[in-house]
């Protein structure tokens, strides 16, 4: 143990790599964010190294940017699943328009 498993950004930071929910990931991605800015701020102020610490930082906020990434692609794929359901909808319901458009038209 190398003494920052305890700090609240790898528990937050844990929280956001197991959250499951897309409606809560970017909330569980922006506290992580947040916490470990507070201790980079901290560790600032405290005398000494900390580069193990550091490194685990580092590599948390690149995880972090994956998930938002994947985030980003999955909404970007609900938009193209809702577009292509309502254009179906729609073409569903054309002919029956159409034939509405000629019965009145007669």
């Amino acid at each position: 143990m190398t003494g920052y498993e305890a700090e609240k950004w790898v528990e937050l930071y844990t929280q956001a790599l197991t959250e499951l929910e897309h409606a809560k990931m970017r909330g569980r991605v922006g506290e992580a964010r947040a916490a470990i800015r507070a201790r980079v701020e901290k560790l600032g102020e405290i005398p000494g190294l900390h580069a193990t610490e550091h490194q685990a930082i580092h590599d948390a906020l690149s995880a972090l940017s994956f998930l938002e990434r994947e985030e980003e692609r999955y909404d970007e794929n609900q938009r193209r699943k809702a577009l292509e359901t309502a254009a179906q909808k729609v073409d569903s319901i054309g002919p029956k328009i159409k034939k509405l458009g000629e019965s009145a038209s007669e």
